[in-house]
């Protein structure tokens, strides 16, 4: 029978008689006030093929922490998946509004009274778990072709004909409720929209919603015909004139970029010569003498103007490359 822990058995003659000769007490740990470990250690079981440090919390050998990064984008991803499902369910309640509305004004027209009977039984899939588009697939076809025409679209237009852009810019009231059934603004009312809009063209809260709301070809037409030409000329009046830090209406420009395709952005700002005029303004200021930058001076001037791109900017190989040219003009006067 093996000894037990903190027995004097289980060590040597010699070492049990000093431990005597100290008062040591079997069953107890060493130390004066028997702190020490009874039992002795025991060794830990490793995986085949793990090595060190299998298991443990990982450091970031002072590299930044990626973790709440990943934790701020899942929790905006659910966050956006639970407006998309509301977004869904108002629209249902929204449409059996309508559908009741329409069956207590004397249409009892077989359509409406099977479209309200449809849409009823689809209001189970509220009941379960469910992902977005799931209820619209519950509609039979003909039911939502008769749904989006006959009692979304009429609703929709008659909403237009009185909505005022700078009392709902974001289109809360009269078209985001519908966009889980019609997708998006109907080609039948563009026109009516563009007319509005347009006269608040430069105002970013009312113009950027419809990003999402337009169809990919309404809203190429839109900025085409709107959108451009102003950002066009901001590019063009811009100023740039170190050591002023920046243009306050590059702020403008960089938060209405995300609107259009980069590759548009990349040629207004190409075509106006945005990197020419750049590098043209550092280099005077590098050259001038007594009013000369430091290195430092420069390099943190150039940052600024480079934080401010946005991302999908910076991830063009022909912006990135002319700012690390602007970088690499600083260096050299160095």
């Amino acid at each position: 029978m093996a000894p037990l822990p903190g027995s004097l058995a289980s060590t040597s003659p010699a070492v049990a008689k000093m431990l005597q000769k100290w008062s040591f007490k079997e069953g107890s740990g060493l130390g004066a006030r028997g702190q020490g470990i009874v039992a002795p250690v025991q060794p830990t079981l490793l995986h085949p093929t793990t090595g060190i440090g299998y298991g443990e919390r990982s450091y970031q050998n002072g590299l930044p922490d990626k973790t709440p990064v990943v934790q701020e984008e899942w929790r905006r991803r659910c966050e956006e998946l639970a407006r998309v499902l509301q977004l869904e369910e108002d629209c249902c309640n929204k449409t059996l509004e309508l559908l009741r509305d329409m069956a207590e004004e004397d249409d009892s027209s077989v359509e409406t009274t099977e479209a309200l009977a449809a849409v009823l039984k689809s209001t189970k899939v509220f009941q379960e778990g469910r992902t977005p588009g799931m209820w619209k697939a519950t509609l039979p076809s003909s039911t939502l072709l008769y749904i989006i025409e006959n009692v979304i679209k009429p609703k929709m237009a008659a909403d237009a004909r009185e909505w005022t852009p700078s009392w709902d810019p974001d289109c809360h009231l009269w078209v985001r409720p519908w966009v889980p059934l019609v997708g998006h603004l109907p080609d039948s009312l563009y026109d009516a929209v563009e007319s509005k809009i347009v006269k608040h063209a430069d105002e970013f809260a009312v113009i950027s919603p419809w990003k999402d709301l337009m169809d990919p070809t309404q809203w190429e037409t839109y900025t085409r015909r709107h959108v451009l030409p102003w950002l066009t000329r901001l590019v063009r009046e811009l100023m740039i004139a170190p050591p002023k830090q920046m243009d306050p209406s590059f702020h403008t420009l960089m938060q209405w970029a995300p609107l259009v395709p980069a590759k548009i952005m990349v040629s207004i700002l190409e075509e106006e010569l945005f990197f020419d005029r750049f590098e043209d303004a550092l280099r005077h200021w590098l050259q001038s003498g007594a009013g000369k930058p430091s290195s430092e001076e420069a390099l943190a001037w150039c940052t600024g103007w480079k934080n401010l791109l946005t991302p999908e900017l910076l991830a063009d190989e022909g912006v990135l490359a002319r700012m690390n040219a602007v970088v690499d003009l600083v260096d050299a006067q160095a």
